[in-house]
């Protein structure tokens, strides 16, 4: 048994996936974890790193997806654009959230905890309408019912193991608001950009069975 790269352009998206979840994680820690009443940080440098990670990562994606779009034809053309616009959007979600910032004065005053929760809820909502946006647009032109590829020839192991990430978070959750810690806050973001990121892992790579020469 090896694991063989099938796709090698997905694991681009993957990798914007995960880095885009390292930096919202870092932001959540320092509001977290800063003494002072300031809001979201004003150095330049914590900036310059965090807007260049943003553009690669935007790199990354377009390079995952334009070959792929340039290529289909017929219902598989909108599925990918609205798989590309999905995958861009999650990947510049910092951004967004810094203009979103700058608007409401996050920068000079710390936003309370109430203001953070509705930022979340907000970007829970968004994950959620872009997980669902391709699958829509798929059964809508097909007009007729499909699983997802990500959870095709799944069995119930196979299935939690997909959705391992999701589960993580909803324990972690759970541990924290029962003995009043913040951790979920920081680590959240992460795991569920990690679960963004697992159905292009798992398109990018294949387990072959046998070890005989091909």
């Amino acid at each position: 048994m090896r694991i063989r790269i099938s796709n090698n352009r997905s694991i681009l998206t993957a990798v914007a996936m995960l880095l885009t979840g390292g930096v919202l994680t870092s932001m959540c820690g320092a509001y977290f974890t800063t003494l002072t009443d300031v809001g979201f940080s004003r150095s330049r440098l914590w900036w310059e790193v965090v807007l260049n990670v943003e553009i690669l990562c935007a790199a990354l994606v377009w390079f995952s997806f334009i070959e792929r779009i340039k290529s289909a034809e017929g219902r598989r053309y909108y599925v990918r654009l609205a798989q590309c616009f999905v995958a861009m959007f999650a990947s510049l979600l910092p951004v967004w959230i810094a203009i979103a910032g700058a608007i409401l004065g996050w920068f000079t005053k710390r936003p309370d905890i109430s203001a953070i929760n509705w930022l979340i809820a907000v970007c829970l909502g968004l994950w959620a309408c872009g997980i669902a946006l391709p699958w829509v647009v798929q059964v809508s032109m097909e007009r007729s019912f499909r699983l997802p590829p990500f959870l095709k020839g799944a069995g119930p192991f196979s299935t939690a193991l997909r959705f391992s990430p999701l589960v993580l978070v909803a324990g972690l959750i759970w541990w924290q608001e029962t003995t009043g810690g913040y951790l979920h806050y920081i680590y959240a973001p992460v795991l569920l950009y990690t679960q963004g990121a697992l159905p292009y892992l798992m398109r990018s790579f294949r387990i072959v069975e046998g070890t005989g020469a091909t």
